[in-house]
């Protein structure tokens, strides 16, 4: 078993759907930890946060999670159901968080979530994984995962975004994917090619 402050661990892993598809991988994610993992596209960066989140199959090599952690998992594409009739405020109401205090976030939440652009909706769904629910990160560890997190953002965005990453409290973890260096440099996140964690053959 790993220490007390570590949340994931894996040892030679090897991850995929119905088949191995990447690794074998050896990764440790410490508690409070800030980490991009970085790589091109299609390497295994999103079905590596797949697997921490239990949504894809570890087939070989050692893999652990700390038994009552808490976590949020930001996919990089959410579809969106046509018509949706809810709004912000229902959306984030039927998640039981209170959506943070923002400016441009408060024009979104009276509006139907299926009226919403590409950006303003991925505005919404970060504002929400950012928000970690009450109680969260304290009396158990709390891991905020982000896939691409920089994908159909502005400029000002991407500013708020890092904004709610910053305040983040310390007992949560942010484990996030992407090529944007300055939003990863911006948030604090050590970046971490994923080949890195790649073992020899």
């Amino acid at each position: 078993m790993p220490s007390a402050d570590v949340i994931v661990a894996l040892d030679q892993a090897s991850l995929g759907v119905e088949r191995a598809l990447v690794g074998p991988l050896s990764l440790i994610i410490p508690m409070g930890a800030r980490l991009a993992i970085t790589g091109p596209n299609g390497s295994g960066k999103s079905l590596l946060l797949k697997a921490i989140a239990g949504q894809v199959a570890v087939f070989s090599g050692d893999f652990w999670r700390y038994p009552k952690l808490t976590l949020m998992l930001l996919a990089q594409e959410s579809m969106r159901r046509d018509p949706w009739p809810l709004s912000g405020h229902d959306w984030f109401a039927a998640m039981g968080i209170v959506p943070p205090e923002l400016p441009r976030l408060a024009a979104l939440l009276p509006k139907r979530i299926d009226s919403l652009s590409g950006g303003q909706w991925q505005l919404l769904r970060l504002a929400a994984a950012l928000t970690p629910p009450a109680g969260a990160g304290v009396k158990v560890p709390h891991l905020v995962m982000l896939d691409e997190p920089a994908n159909h953002l502005d400029q000002a965005v991407k500013q708020i975004a890092v904004e709610l990453m910053k305040e983040l409290s310390q007992n949560v973890t942010l484990l996030m994917t992407g090529h944007d260096r300055g939003m990863i440099d911006a948030c604090g996140a050590k970046s971490l090619p994923l080949e890195a964690c790649l073992d020899a053959a």
